[in-house]
């Protein structure tokens, strides 16, 4: 628990030092670095890094191993190949459901569909590479191989995937209307960020982005490398982001609910699906011969 906490805190922190930055950053950019609360984002996590960074020289684990990079690269490279044909034929599979089911529709397009559909892969594919190099290496490497230490593999993949569920909803919210930008208004747009965790709408995403980070710990740990985790992760976002530029969610369905406000893709169908995989994963992925 007290490695938990100590990742905890490190995103407190460096959400309250970009809050306190937020004002003369806004001055400094003047407005360039967007709104205010967007502003206090992308500050905390360019504080997050260094002290990341810092946090694993602290706890010993600062490796290729305890990160999960220690396979040959050629071997990382074939797993993360793996991971992410998987990835994306998982949500697939998911896409597929939703436009049977008419959740989601597609967008209406006169002319330059197969331009833009090849953009989009291509950006798609980009991002989800770095979404998924960047955020396994923290979830499923440092973090993981930290809370690993002092705790046994159920512990550890509860803790860690609750911990990677809870960091998606932290949601700097505009100042309302009225209000001006001053020396406090960072503090004032931090007092809002959580408020998506009394929605009763969060419940649906945050239950499949649980079942996703269990899903993705019991791959860390199985294996001992991220490689493949950090494909599937890519694959999953390479999906979403393509199915949110060219579909969009009918909300006169009468099973709208069964996909979440956060994304528009994932909740209630998605955490069902994940389940069944992640049972499937946990009794037949065996660890490798050493």
């Amino acid at each position: 628990m007290r490695a938990l906490a100590l990742f905890v805190g490190l995103v407190l922190l460096a959400l309250l030092l970009s809050a306190l930055v937020n004002y003369p950053l806004h001055l400094l950019l003047q407005g360039d670095g967007g709104a205010p609360h967007s502003l206090i984002n992308t500050t905390g996590k360019l504080i997050l890094l260094p002290c990341f960074l810092l946090l694993l020289r602290h706890r010993g684990l600062a490796n290729r191993r305890d990160l999960g990079y220690a396979l040959p690269r050629r071997a990382f490279l074939a797993d993360l190949l793996k991971g992410l044909g998987m990835g994306l034929t998982i949500l697939l599979v998911l896409a597929a459901v939703l436009l049977a089911l008419e959740i989601r529709v597609p967008r209406p397009f006169t002319d330059g569909l197969p331009a833009l559909l090849a953009k989009t892969l291509a950006v798609a594919l980009i991002g989800g590479l770095l979404i998924g190099f960047i955020e396994e290496t923290f979830f499923r490497g440092g973090l993981f191989a930290a809370v690993r230490r002092q705790s046994g593999p159920g512990t550890t993949l509860v803790l860690t995937s609750l911990f990677y569920a809870w960091m998606h909803f932290i949601d700097p919210q505009p100042l309302p209307p009225g209000q001006a930008i001053g020396w406090d208004s960072g503090l004032r747009i931090l007092a809002g960020t959580f408020d998506g965790y009394t929605d009763s709408a969060t419940i649906g995403p945050f239950l499949a982005l649980f079942l996703l980070g269990l899903y993705l710990g019991v791959i860390r740990e199985r294996t001992g490398n991220i490689a493949y985790a950090i494909g599937l992760h890519a694959g999953v976002v390479v999906v979403i982001k393509t199915l949110r530029k060219l579909t969009t969610v009918d909300t006169d369905n009468d099973l709208a609910h069964l996909v979440s406000h956060y994304d528009g893709t994932i909740g209630y169908l998605s955490a069902a699906g994940l389940a069944l995989h992640l049972i499937l994963v946990f009794r037949h992925w065996r660890r490798p011969r050493a």
